[in-house]
């Protein structure tokens, strides 16, 4: 696994690449927090209604990346564990309030 984390004028992005670059990625731009998996996966949520943001183990080494605000889960997605818990490091790092 490698994990990029790069800042270029006002966007921030967290690359996650696991085999062959199938990671995916996590972009804060105009004000909206984003993510993008080369097989579909992807959400968008302003950033400013993200409360916080959770980890809950599956099985087999997964983990559901919850993105939550004001007691409502605004999005989720299966990841690997170490994968979800590096994202909700680096988002609530990252949140603005």
């Amino acid at each position: 696994m490698i994990y990029k984390l790069s800042k270029y004028m006002s966007d921030l992005k967290l690359d996650i690449a696991g085999f062959l670059g199938a990671g995916g990625k996590l972009i804060i731009e105009d004000e909206f927090l984003k993510y993008k998996h080369p097989y579909g996966k992807r959400f968008s949520v302003r950033l400013n209604d993200v409360d916080t943001v959770s980890t809950d183990a599956l099985r087999g080494g997964k983990a559901k990346l919850k993105i939550i605000g004001k007691g409502t889960v605004l999005a989720e997605i299966d990841m690997p564990i170490p994968w979800a818990e590096k994202c909700q490091k680096w988002i609530l790092n990252n949140l603005k309030k």
